[in-house]
């Protein structure tokens, strides 16, 4: 290769190198580029308690992405006290290189003195408030993540889409957030009303304390047979105090769902959450419990018989290398009852789901925040 050749070819990769950092030079400041990598390298290991001939563990090594995403979002002042507001999150694995564009928190909105509202996709105020502010050993994500919480508070389905979501002004330490969803365009056939979800949420927030009160309605999304559809309730407390040696949070949910046979399916929830910071060590401990009063079957199941509940362990440790990046380790495990159908989060692929399954799974990752 010629003298010239070479100098062309040195000009043309610092040219492309220098791509990105013009690009970002030209975002505006009220932009923000964000994200997390987060993948874990597991074994996990299955056990069918309820059958005999299955007692054997068998096991598996899998690289897991625990909600990995990159995301865009945007607060514009327009003047007159109005700011407006977007978002597109898009979820990105790292385990298979696969994503979903805006498949995670994406909307448009307004805010103001009157609040905010935000037309678009949405996991939902009621996940947020509770469920998910009580996850700190993972931010809620991959195999540890919570695996009993009632579905109908994620409208059955996780993020939602054609959903409006208002967050109120705050009244002292008080605020309240909507959601409502139609869920899909499609009715159940048969049916006169569309699919749609509701989501009610208190909150209050005061230094190291935050409670908060839920409901949540999902109604017409599955048809039960017989020109029946569902109706889905929770209610949920939850909440989550600092004391600056260690942080501890905790629910309670109240569940019931509309079944063939008449009268409502019940079941009742609890979870308890811990921390203790040591510098830049993190030691955790989670443990949540669901029993069924007549059963309601798991978050992929219908109705089942009684003995259907379920038993989550997490433990967990927590390197902080910086504020942004942590190496860590987790063992988690789901015991369910005979008829339980509970399992790891939805990032395991490889687990076949039957009733009175017992997973485990023991990890090791690393998660950067930006």
């Amino acid at each position: 290769m010629g003298v010239m050749q070479r100098k062309l070819l040195a000009t043309a990769v610092a040219s492309a190198c220098a791509l990105p950092a013009v690009a970002l030079a030209q975002v505006p400041s009220w932009i923000q580029i964000y994200g997390r990598a987060n993948v874990t390298y597991e074994r996990i290991t299955t056990k069918n308690s309820s059958d005999e001939a299955t007692q054997k563990n068998q096991s598996n090594w899998d690289l897991v992405d625990n909600s990995s995403r990159i995301g865009f979002r945007g607060n514009k002042d327009l003047g007159g006290g109005l700011t407006g507001l977007f978002q597109f999150e898009s979820r990105v694995r790292l385990d298979t290189g696969q994503g979903v564009l805006t498949g995670r928190d994406s909307y448009g909105g307004l805010a103001g003195s009157f609040g905010t509202v935000r037309l678009g996709r949405t996991i939902g105020p009621v996940y947020y408030a509770t469920y998910d502010y009580i996850s700190m050993h993972n931010h809620d994500t991959g195999t540890s993540s919570d695996a009993l919480l009632a579905p109908t508070v994620v409208g059955r389905q996780g993020f939602m889409n054609r959903t409006v979501w208002y967050t109120s002004p705050k009244f002292g330490a008080f605020s309240v957030d909507v959601a409502y969803s139609l869920l899909a365009a499609q009715r159940v056939p048969g049916e006169s009303s569309q699919p749609r979800y509701l989501g009610l949420v208190g909150s209050y927030d005061q230094g190291p304390m935050h409670l908060a009160a839920s409901y949540a309605d999902t109604q017409k999304s599955v048809d039960l047979g017989g020109g029946i559809t569902n109706d889905d309730k929770a209610y949920t407390l939850g909440g989550l105090y600092d004391f600056k040696t260690f942080v501890v949070g905790a629910l309670i949910e109240n569940a019931k769902s509309k079944v063939l046979t008449g009268s409502d399916a019940k079941r009742n929830y609890f979870r308890v959450s811990a921390m203790l910071p040591v510098g830049k060590n993190e030691f955790h401990v989670n443990f949540g419990t669901v029993n069924h009063g007549s059963g309601i079957g798991g978050v992929a199941s219908g109705p089942t018989a009684n003995n259907d509940g379920a038993k989550q362990w997490t433990v967990a440790y927590n390197y902080n290398i910086t504020k942004e990046t942590k190496i860590y380790g987790f063992y988690t495990r789901v015991h369910n009852d005979t008829n339980g159908m509970y399992g790891l989060g939805a990032s395991v692929t490889n687990v076949t789901q039957v009733a009175g399954l017992e997973i485990s799974s023991i990890a090791v990752g690393v998660r950067h925040n930006f």
